[in-house]
């Protein structure tokens, strides 16, 4: 296990202590010390959230003080500043991230998005395949690919978008919007696109 993927499970410790904490004097209390990456990370997340930027910010420049090699940290950070508009600096980010954690998926997810901000669609299309291929545990699978299936959209790669919606559709049938967004696609392209569907055997009967 990575030390990124290390880190995270401790964050979900850090946040179900969190949880259990304040339910009353005689629940279950966290004993080890919240001054750890993990929990300040996830303030900081919190913090993103809710639109707080400069106290998310520190709370972000905090966790790497804690830990340089928290990449979580620097995808947090590069997000905040795309968010800002600083599109230069949120790559600068997101490439410490990488050079921190290559495997860490949202590394690729948020490299990807940049691209896709700045109007490199065929750049996103690549690193959102990139992402996929790396998340073997498939943690990203559903934003990878429907992520994925916009870029190509907005490239105008059709049939391509259909596949990766449908691979979205099948790892969470319940995903509206990939579903309004295949129905749309059968529309554009037609009977003949739907015939070579069943032609391939490819089921064009949502789940």
């Amino acid at each position: 296990m990575s030390r990124t993927a290390a880190s995270l499970a401790g964050l979900g410790l850090v946040i179900a202590a969190l949880g259990f904490a304040g339910c009353g004097a005689k629940t279950m209390q966290y004993s080890g010390s919240l001054d750890t990456p993990e929990a300040e990370y996830a303030k900081a997340l919190s913090l993103l959230e809710s639109g707080a930027h400069d106290e998310a910010e520190a709370a972000l420049r905090r966790t790497m003080q804690l830990d340089d090699g928290y990449a979580p940290a620097y995808v947090g950070m590069s997000r905040l500043l795309l968010e800002r508009g600083e599109v230069k600096e949120a790559i600068r980010y997101v490439h410490m991230a990488r050079i921190r954690d290559v495997d860490y998926v949202p590394c690729w997810l948020m490299a990807a998005r940049l691209y896709d901000a700045a109007g490199q669609y065929e750049a996103a299309v690549a690193e959102f395949r990139e992402a996929i291929t790396r998340d073997k545990d498939r943690l990203w699978a559903v934003e990878s690919y429907f992520d994925l299936a916009r870029s190509l959209e907005k490239l105008d790669r059709l049939e391509e978008a259909h596949d990766a919606y449908m691979e979205v559709i099948t790892l969470d049938p319940l995903h509206l919007e990939a579903r309004s967004s295949v129905t749309r696609i059968w529309k554009t392209l037609g009977p003949e696109f739907l015939m070579r569907l069943r032609y391939e055997n490819r089921d064009i009967i949502l789940p």
